[in-house]
């Protein structure tokens, strides 16, 4: 009887042994082939990362260089020659510069070279309303003379000054002009102002220096970096693809 119940726990015991024994080595084939997946998975990161980007990533990063850029300039272009003012001028703009970040976004290209874009986007929706302006002015602008009737100080910059002035006929300007004014202007004086015969862009003082071509060389540079950086924010989207 004693001899029975050893041979019933000896085998009980083997059986426990051999579960456990069974319950190991499928762990650790299951623990094996977790690690050679994530070994490959690093593998075939590393190698996207080495290999250059497909034919097919690089010619959408060159369409979103172009595109985007072109956007923001031709949306706040677009405004000025519309005769809107400044301010809405750079709201278009912005809102291309909103659909450029939302498309990185979605094509998961990081959120620090989409942010890097967002900036360099919003400075170009900046610049590129003054220079609009500038170059319109300059090719079909004309020059004439107005008589100061009010100079005030402005509020939102104190060392400027604004000119309340008049055509020689006596019809004001809605418009102050601070190019051409100062503290040493006073009232019943002549400034020169440049106008739009379209009427669509707003009057301005006539400037012996116009800033037209530093404006333009800082539209360029930032459409330049805008769409390098687009660019490298659409080819190293590949890496947050797959």
């Amino acid at each position: 009887m004693t001899d029975g119940r050893h041979r019933t726990y000896g085998s009980g015991e083997s059986a426990d042994r051999s579960r456990r024994a069974a319950h190991h080595r499928t762990s650790h084939r299951l623990a094996a082939r977790a690690a050679t997946k994530t070994a490959a998975g690093i593998r075939s990161r590393l190698s996207r990362g080495a290999l250059p980007p497909p034919l097919w990533l690089r010619i959408e990063g060159i369409t979103v260089a172009l595109v985007g850029p072109l956007a923001v300039i031709g949306c706040t272009v677009a405004a000025v020659l519309a005769g809107l003012p400044s301010s809405k001028a750079v709201a278009a703009g912005v809102v291309a510069v909103l659909a450029l970040t939302l498309y990185l976004f979605v094509t998961r290209a990081g959120r620090l070279i989409s942010g890097i874009v967002a900036g360099l986007g919003i400075a170009l929706a900046l610049v590129v309303p003054q220079a609009a302006t500038e170059l319109t002015l300059a090719g079909r602008g004309e020059r004439v003379q107005v008589v100061v009737t009010a100079v005030d100080t402005s509020s939102e910059d104190e060392g400027r000054y604004l000119c309340s002035v008049r055509y020689g006929d006596g019809t004001p300007v809605q418009r102050r002009l601070w190019r051409g004014c100062s503290a040493s202007v006073s009232p019943g004086e002549s400034i020169a102002m440049v106008y739009d015969p379209q009427g669509r862009i707003a009057p301005r003082g006539a400037s012996p220096a116009p800033d037209t071509w530093r404006l333009v060389a800082q539209g360029a540079g930032l459409a330049g970096l805008l769409a390098a950086f687009s660019y490298a924010a659409v080819v190293r989207s590949i890496r947050r693809r797959y």
